[in-house]
């Protein structure tokens, strides 16, 4: 649980499901405007990264090293090194993921902060709900053995697609989130992290492909109404 006003920082090491639409830099907008947290972000992202390669660069273990983190975020290819089976991708076998969040799980203890598993929304978007499924469940699992927190966004992503099929949260592409999405994803990342119902958020997004996280990244506003649904949809999940 963060207090109110303690500094907290943060460190994201992901792919562009992590870096899209600013999501960390929302965040920091989430905990300011709504609990004047002083939240520090920081990552190391590459598109397309599984967490194997991140680990070999040793760019994201330097970062890690390099101050003390209270929580690092690690989010896996939306695919697990997803297999092709009649023209379709689908969720790969989950042994490098689990054997690269182990190895990324004891330098974090070593450095003496607290792993949080980002799962991404692949798949619901192209129509493959089952994939998406049976994703987040190796990341609950997981997440459940090695004791750590998890955001679940396929739950509430396909939960959202239930209540309002309507409200696109995709990209063109059907497999990443649009501006909304995000903001239903920092939603879940602000309920973990506060403890607390994603409520009276600000209603603005952000729209950024940008693997650095960038200061002013354009700003994209939100009806209360779409606000009010997807703080809903976050405050369902577990």
């Amino acid at each position: 649980m963060v207090k109110k006003n303690n500094p907290l920082s943060i460190l994201f090491i992901g792919n562009s499901f992590s870096y899209y639409h600013a999501l960390p830099k929302l965040l920091v907008l989430f905990a300011q405007a709504t609990d004047r947290a002083n939240l520090m972000v920081d990552g190391v992202f590459r598109g397309g990264a599984t967490l194997k390669m991140l680990w070999d660069e040793g760019k994201a273990l330097k970062k890690l090293r390099s101050r003390n983190w209270d929580y690092v975020v690690l989010q896996e290819r939306g695919r697990l090194g997803g297999i092709i089976k009649d023209d379709v991708v689908h969720v790969g076998k989950p042994q490098a993921f689990i054997s690269y969040v182990t190895r990324f799980d004891k330098e974090i203890k070593k450095a003496g902060a607290k792993m949080i598993l980002y799962c991404p929304p692949a798949f619901l978007g192209t129509g493959a709900p089952h994939d998406a499924q049976k994703m987040q469940a190796i990341y609950v699992k997981l997440a459940r053995r090695l004791r750590v927190m998890v955001v679940p966004s396929v739950a509430a992503f396909l939960l959202a697609s239930q209540k309002k099929p309507t409200l696109n949260l995709y990209e063109p592409d059907g497999y990443h989130q649009n501006s909304l999405g995000t903001y239903l994803i920092a939603s879940l990342f602000y309920k973990k992290l506060f403890q607390k119902p994603a409520y009276n958020l600000p209603l603005q997004s952000y729209v950024s492909r940008s693997q650095q996280i960038s200061k002013k990244p354009k700003i994209v506003k939100l009806s209360e109404t779409d606000a009010r649904f997807l703080w809903s949809i976050a405050n369902q999940i577990k």
